[in-house]
């Protein structure tokens, strides 16, 4: 059998690159959807509409030593069907050649004129993708959609990013082909089509890994509060990889929330207290550092942690005399679970050296007494704060 070649179609007739014109024309047979089908098939040339792997696999082995090409939307190496459709050919025994074509963001990029080498390509077009993490990381980002502009573009300015300018393409290389710029909040006041991809600009994007933030970046209201020192140490000990999943209980004013959420930017975060206050303040400090990849409730742990997913850390900075119990059931949830602990009273630290003890996790803990330098005058005073214990076991900081 002939190998098969799997070329990308571009975004429509005029953006087919030579090479693929070329194989489409000595082909015998076009296999493809019915819409690259109709845009890309020369007169009388033989077509066989298929779309899922097995259907296409399918259709090609019924081909026997005829040429065959298989066309795919874009470029065959950005979210295409074009990978699941080669392991299938491949499982099957067909050779496949992969043909490259114009993918969307490079399209759209040269229509605005930016430079897309350093943007950040995603696709949100039937995947749930954090597109805000995204976004306050990259000065451009490039986004696939595909109907959910208005839940995009609703996400972004619920965390601040309303104002930002964005780039619209509509139905790019074809006839009807618009490029719109316009605000992420504006992008929800009119109907697009799902054929339309987005270039958002964040000129003061961040893509750091902070921790030990200055305490006064933080709302603070009458909740308690883990202090910059402590943070910087709970982070260590945290040791959160960018795909995390994460509890912080006890949240307070929600300092740590945002730094776990900051370091586990394509992971998720999830934050409960029992004060009502507190809630709303985590809310807020996570709004204004951007962030959505976070979950706050009210209520008390370890109840209130049954409907999340297992953990790969727990902070508990407030365990409200339920210690045992919390540490028990995230352990419970996963062996192995990284879990730190921080308190002022002499009590505390050894209840959480018991729990994690009884848990089965080795507690290391170590104890801080920071002083935080004041101006007085001309002179620059060391103004002492609480002695802090960060208790943490887990065994899984430094693998």
């Amino acid at each position: 059998m002939r190998p098969v070649d799997i070329i990308g179609a571009g975004l429509g007739p005029d953006t087919l690159t030579r090479q693929a014109d070329q194989l489409m024309a000595r082909a015998e047979v076009l296999i493809g959807s019915h819409r690259l089908l109709a845009e890309q098939a020369r007169p009388g040339q033989a077509t066989l509409a298929a779309d899922r792997p097995d259907q296409v696999t399918a259709a090609v082995l019924a081909q026997g030593d005829r040429r065959v090409v298989v066309l795919m939307s874009g470029d065959v190496g950005f979210h295409s069907g074009a990978t699941k459709v080669a392991a299938a050919l491949r499982a099957a025994g067909v050779e496949v050649r992969l043909t490259p074509g114009i993918a969307t963001p490079l399209l759209l990029a040269a229509r605005v004129g930016v430079p897309w080498q350093d943007a950040c390509l995603v696709s949100c077009h039937g995947q749930t993708v954090d597109l805000v993490a995204r976004v306050r990381r990259h000065r451009h980002t490039i986004a696939l959609t595909g109907g959910n502009i208005p839940q995009l573009a609703a996400a972004l300015t619920a965390v601040g990013y309303g104002g930002l300018t964005v780039w619209a393409g509509q139905n790019l290389g074809l006839a009807d082909e618009l490029v719109a710029q316009t605000t992420v909040e504006q992008l929800a006041q009119r109907e697009w089509s799902p054929l339309t991809s987005l270039l958002i600009d964040n000129p003061d994007w961040d893509d750091r890994v902070l921790c030990g933030l200055p305490d006064d970046r933080f709302e603070r209201g009458e909740a308690p509060m883990t202090k910059s020192a402590v943070r910087a140490l709970v982070s260590a000990r945290l040791a959160l990889r960018p795909d995390a999943v994460a509890y912080d209980i006890g949240c307070g004013t929600g300092s740590v929330t945002v730094e776990m959420a900051l370091a586990a930017h394509r992971g998720q975060i999830y934050a409960v207290d029992r004060d009502p206050a507190a809630v709303a303040l985590t809310k807020q400090n996570c709004r204004a550092f951007h962030l959505a990849n976070v979950t706050v409730v009210q209520g008390l742990a370890p109840a209130a942690l049954a409907d999340w997913p297992d953990p790969e850390a727990v902070f508990i900075g407030g365990a409200a005399g339920r210690l045992d119990e919390i540490v028990a059931a995230v352990v419970a949830r996963r062996p192995g679970v990284q879990v730190v602990v921080t308190a002022i009273a002499v009590e505390t630290v050894a209840a959480a050296v018991q729990s994690m003890t009884a848990a089965g996790l080795y507690p290391q803990f170590s104890q801080l007494s920071v002083a935080q330098g004041r101006p007085a005058g001309l002179l620059h005073l060391l103004m002492a704060q609480n002695p802090i214990t960060v208790i943490s076991g887990g065994g899984r900081v430094w693998d």
